[in-house]
């Protein structure tokens, strides 16, 4: 049997050494799939794709992004994203999430998501990463989302 995120996260020795505080924390942002997902993906079923307006293909949204400024923070704290702060950015007009540690604004790929606004406002303000690795294992999200980069999630006690 496949381990989840989180059992991998308690089985980390860096993981360990944090407070319970900190370990609690970290794992409310972290967005898993659900059952019914899970047992759709065992029997072959795929999520529907929802109708995106002309000008909002996959192709569309990797010429916006080569062509975007870079987001990464500059502001003096080495890039350091803290968990409360993830969590202010938790809505369509205002997204960030974690994936693999690193900290993106997915603001702007609302009206490019091809499973639809609901499907991205999951992973607003958590970590996408287990729900990301499980429907999009083929998809290289760090090169999609490369000038989106914010920051690193900073997982010290404060």
């Amino acid at each position: 049997m496949m381990m989840t995120d989180k059992e991998q996260l308690n089985n980390n020795v860096q993981f360990q050494q944090l407070s319970t505080e900190m370990k609690e924390a970290i794992k409310s942002i972290m967005v898993s799939p659900t059952e019914q997902e899970i047992e759709d993906k065992k029997n072959g079923k795929r999520k529907r794709k929802v109708p995106l307006p002309h000008g909002h293909s996959q192709l569309d949204w990797m010429k916006k992004q080569s062509a975007a400024q870079p987001c990464f923070d500059t502001s003096g704290n080495g890039g350091k994203i803290t968990i409360q702060e993830l969590k202010k950015h938790n809505n369509e007009n205002d997204a960030w999430t974690v994936y693999k540690g690193r900290v993106y604004n997915i603001t702007d790929y609302f009206q490019f998501h091809p499973g639809g606004k609901i499907e991205l406002l999951r992973a607003a303000g958590n970590d996408c990463t287990q729900m990301f690795e499980f429907t999009h294992s083929w998809v290289n999200f760090e090169a999609m989302m490369l000038k989106y980069l914010v920051g690193y999630l900073s997982i010290e006690d404060n």
